[in-house]
């Protein structure tokens, strides 16, 4: 029995031995060196922006939308932790455009728009990618990508609005049968 638990601590410690070598060989200069991400340093008043632009694309009606459901910081989590940097650059450029966007096509800035404007700037830079600039179409499919994602792997989405059904095809012992579906030839007759 003493051997067994030996044996365990040894092969521990091997275990150890091979993994620790790795774990310690970053150094706190190449821990420091590691860029910051682009999202990482929004301001509150940019991360307002995406909120209202997730609250546009999901709005409220007799469901939740983006700002009950804080699917701008799913956004923002997303980007920050699983994209790479070069599409948070053009998130955080298209970002800036945004405005100067709206500026243009309305006259005042996005968050100041109403939600009719907000929503035809948005449907124009989904139909007319075109018109604008190459970083506010990349941030605006991401934004839209990431806030269906979140919205449709939310909590409320996924007890309130998809049936959870552990077996497909359930069995309906009152459906009626017709005796056409009677009719199955036995082994032997044709």
């Amino acid at each position: 029995m003493n051997r067994r638990i030996a044996l365990k601590h040894v092969a521990w410690l091997a275990g150890a031995a091979a993994v620790l070598p790795g774990c310690l060989s970053q150094t706190k200069e190449q821990a420091q060196a590691a860029p910051p991400s682009p999202v990482a340093a929004l301001t509150a008043s940019q991360r307002q922006l995406v909120a209202e632009v997730c609250e546009t694309i999901i709005p409220r009606t007799d469901t939740p939308g983006a700002k009950d459901l804080g699917l701008a910081q799913y956004v923002l989590k997303m980007l920050k932790d699983c994209t790479p940097a070069k599409e948070q650059q053009v998130f955080v450029a298209g970002l800036g455009h945004l405005d100067a966007a709206a500026q243009r096509q309305q006259g005042h800035s996005f968050v100041a728009s109403t939600p009719p404007q907000r929503a035809a700037l948005l449907l124009h830079l989904d139909q007319q990618p075109a018109d604008f600039s190459a970083d506010l179409g990349g941030f605006y499919r991401i934004v839209r990508q990431l806030a269906v994602d979140g919205y449709t792997n939310s909590k409320y989405f996924m007890t309130r609005e998809v049936l959870y059904d552990l077996v497909p095809g359930r069995y309906n012992g009152h459906y009626p049968v017709s005796k056409v579906n009677l009719a199955v030839p036995h082994h032997g007759q044709s």
